[in-house]
């Protein structure tokens, strides 16, 4: 958006010499008023925002209705932000160079920078005047705010305070512990490394771009801005990091506003819910869990008086009376400002202007999304079998993946699991036949047909076609004719892609609505099992739960990666259900449900972070 600042046009409402003088002075941040609008269409209107000191929001809506722009309006103070008030949004991957991941941390913290260096040279300076090193005067340092002279052994000892309080002995610690929590490794106690590839003393540029996004975070955790905007942190993590992120952000004492899919860390994380709905920001006090009751009762209500309300007036209209109109109109705005007073007693704070005008009742437009697998054909066990199967990439030391027994069949319910670079995608390409054992037998029915979705699908994408060409040429239907557009059409519909999207040239569609192609084109393919690697990265969250139903309704077998314990929950839910542990060269079944497996890990995690603290 730096480059593209002109498309988005923010208006505000002038502020008054009070209003500004308070804002000034805030530890918050509040706008009224105000509204938001890209090349004519509008994204919010006439919509407020307050982000209090200390308090943790989750800003949530459907993808495409401007939560990123709010972060990045914010960032770029857009969206006025008090100038004492550091605010930092995290979007984009740092740079790669020949700085070390950890380096890189701890040199997002300039004034800690500055400070070892000046005091690197007062001591110098200090050094050469106590042998009587005659090319050098000793100076006089002078604070450019109060006029305060100091000598040199004065200016020295005030830098030393200063570095005391930034905490300069303990910052490498510091920023190694963020690290580690987001999946980067350490020297081990023996003095020996962990595997070359994740160490956080591995070159920045050696990392790929999922890495030094991890890179990215953790800069912005160690230098701890007042105000820290986070845009889906979650995605690209593995399910340890993920935990870690979420215990150590409960922890947070300064402002967050984070934009996330993830249920469960979203209820975890946040204090405070924004929704973006019907461009305007409603705000919610409580966890996302409360904000889904809330919510929902305030939709019931809205709805049974627009029904209320459309009653009426058929009547009215029907008796030819317009009094009676005007009647029902006037009963109809005055219940609306009942409720409008009784909102913040119910812990809604929705748009905080009194003086709007009352608006008769309207139906709640929701956004709504349905997927669907079609039902597979029968096929006899086993579908998919790895027997006593190993596997290492030639000429890669340091990993491989030992005597595996897995097998999969229609009804089948499997999560992996395990940290990032352990061989879950790995594990992945064996089942789907990609990659062939090094040692051991894989069999797989010869009728088989496999739904794949992988985190690199905008691989398998045709980027000049439009979704409608691309899902025509690709696929026949079961007798063998050509799908008609508007069957094409009505299958992306059905998978939550808008209809002006049809037409659209896939390379100008969102990650979201790329991710919505693929997994029509799944369906289409008619698979008896569907692998899925971190599925629900590109999807907002109607979209997780219409995919969450769909699996769990599926008739095939399903195998996903996947760190969201929400879609876990839901789709691992019988017998049939299994967790495979993929880590240190082995795959392992867990002696329990996804559940369980995540409440040990958070045990252990925020057991390690209060032990920091």
């Amino acid at each position: 958006m730096m480059e593209d600042d002109d498309a988005f046009n923010v208006r505000i409402p002038n502020m008054s010499d009070e209003m500004m003088a308070a804002m000034a002075n805030s530890r918050d941040i509040k706008i009224d008023g105000f509204s938001v609008s890209a090349r004519g269409k509008p994204l919010l209107t006439n919509t407020s925002l307050t982000i209090a000191h200390g308090r943790r929001y989750g800003l949530v809506g459907p993808n495409g209705t401007g939560k990123t722009t709010v972060m990045k309006l914010l960032a770029r103070r857009k969206i006025p932000v008090p100038e004492h008030i550091d605010i930092l949004l995290v979007e984009q991957e740092v740079v790669g160079d020949d700085r070390s991941a950890l380096q890189s941390v701890v040199a997002a913290d300039v004034e800690l920078q500055d400070l070892r260096k000046k005091k690197v040279e007062l001591e110098d300076l200090m050094e050469k005047l106590a042998i009587g090193d005659s090319s050098v005067t000793e100076p006089v340092f002078k604070n450019e705010e109060t006029g305060e002279e100091n000598d040199l052994n004065a200016e020295l000892n005030k830098t030393y305070e200063r570095l005391n309080e930034k905490g300069d002995a303990t910052a490498e610690a510091r920023a190694s512990k963020i690290l580690h929590g987001l999946g980067f490794t350490v020297p081990k106690k023996d003095g020996s490394q962990g595997p070359d590839r994740f160490s956080m003393h591995n070159t920045t540029k050696s990392f790929s771009g999922g890495w030094r996004m991890r890179i990215s975070l953790a800069r912005a955790l160690f230098i701890e801005p007042t105000c820290l905007l986070l845009d889906e942190p979650t995605n690209h993590l593995d399910l340890r990091a993920v935990i870690w992120l979420e215990e150590y952000l409960m922890r947070w004492k300064k402002t967050l506003v984070v934009v996330s899919h993830d249920r469960d860390f979203l209820s975890s994380v946040t204090t405070d819910i924004v929704h973006l709905h019907d461009h305007k920001l409603d705000q919610y006090k409580g966890s996302f869990d409360q904000f889904e009751e809330m919510y929902e009762i305030r939709r019931r209500e809205a709805n049974k008086a627009f029904e209320k309300y459309e009653k009426e007036m058929k009547a009215a209209k029907k008796a030819s009376s317009k009094s009676k109109q005007q009647d029902v109109k006037d009963k109809a705005k005055k219940a609306q400002e009942r409720k409008q007073g009784n909102k913040k007693n119910k812990g809604m704070m929705m748009d905080d202007d009194d003086d709007a005008p009352s608006q008769l009742p309207e139906k709640w437009a929701d956004y709504q999304v349905k997927f669907s697998f079609p039902t597979p054909t029968e096929l006899p066990p086993p579908l998919i079998g790895l027997n006593e199967c190993s596997f290492e990439y030639p000429g890669l030391k340091g990993f491989s993946l030992d005597k595996i027994d897995l097998g999969i069949d229609m009804g089948t319910r499997v999560a992996i699991i395990g940290p990032n670079g352990a061989g879950k995608s790995t594990l992945m390409n064996l089942l789907a036949g990609d990659l062939e054992p090094t040692s051991g037998e894989s069999r797989r029915s010869h009728a088989l047909r496999i739904g794949r979705y992988s985190q690199h699908f905008v691989d398998v994408l045709a980027m000049d076609e439009n979704p409608v060409e691309y899902l025509r040429r690709k696929y026949l239907k079961e007798n063998g004719s050509s799908y008609k557009p508007e069957e094409i059409r009505a299958k992306l519909g059905r998978f939550g892609l808008p209809g002006h999207n049809h037409l659209t040239p896939i390379v100008k569609l969102s990650g979201g609505q790329k991710a919505r192609v693929v997994f029509t084109a799944i369906g289409l393919s008619n698979p008896h099992i569907l692998l899925l690697d971190e599925p629900t990265n590109h999807l907002d969250m109607q979209s997780i739960d219409a995919l969450a139903d769909a699996l769990e309704e599926f008739e095939g077998g399903v195998v996903m990666i996947t760190h969201d314990a929400h879609i876990c929950e839901q789709v691992l839910d019988d017998e049939k259900s299994e967790i495979w542990v993929v880590d240190e060269g082995r795959v392992d079944k867990f002696n329990g449900d996804f559940a369980e497996y995540r409440k040990q890990l958070v045990a252990e995690i925020a057991a390690e972070l209060d032990d920091e603290n």
